[in-house]
């Protein structure tokens, strides 16, 4: 990632750009340029090592066994492959860590919109319409449901009917979710493929 911020900052290009091959020297540039300072501060910071023996990721000893141990966990089902959503670095087009995302707080919209409920429903005030609160309404498309708190009295009647997905007209269950707080401020909640993936 250091390396493709550098290129995309310096150059305006991406590892695409270059190649494999090409990237890879680059890599080992950088890593020429910047490895004594990163050696200098772990001494300064006073560690403990046998710098005699200090290694590099791309170093083709080191980058071999760990594919070699990869390969073998993999065969032995120790790794495996799982759905989890993972951050996206859309001008690199890449995947990154976590500790690569630059979290900032922006003031955004809350959206509520009306869902209408199907079949004549109505809910316990008398309305024939949900009002469910978003801050992406661009997820809306991609709702499979709306949870509700089964205890709560507005709406625990409406568990098991369907409203209807404003803008594309398809239908979507109202679920019980005892997790869902009820009151003043907390009333519903749209489920999306990955919702609960973000929370892992």
């Amino acid at each position: 990632m250091v390396v493709e911020r550098k290129i995309a900052a310096e150059e305006n290009k991406t590892r695409h750009d270059y190649g494999r091959d090409a990237f890879i020297d680059k890599i080992w540039q950088w890593k020429d340029e910047s490895g004594g300072t990163i050696t200098r501060q772990m001494r300064r910071l006073g560690n403990s090592v046998d710098w005699e023996r200090e290694r590099f990721t791309m170093d083709e000893g080191l980058s071999n066994a760990v594919k070699e141990v990869f390969v073998r966990l993999y065969k032995e089902d120790l790794i495996y492959r799982g759905k989890r959503l993972v951050n996206w670095d859309p001008k690199l087009r890449t995947a990154i860590s976590d500790l690569e995302v630059e979290n900032r707080e922006s003031k955004g919209s809350m959206w509520h919109l009306r869902y209408p409920l199907a079949d004549g429903a109505k809910t316990a005030e008398g309305k024939d319409y949900l009002v469910v609160a978003t801050t992406r309404p661009e997820t809306v498309l991609g709702d499979t449901g709306v949870a509700v708190n089964p205890e709560d009295p507005r709406y625990k009647d409406l568990i098991g009917k369907e409203i209807i997905l404003p803008l594309v007209g398809r239908r979507i269950r109202i679920v019980g979710d005892e997790h869902r707080r009820y009151g003043e401020r907390h009333r519903l909640r749209e489920n999306h493929p990955g919702a609960r993936l973000q929370r892992l």
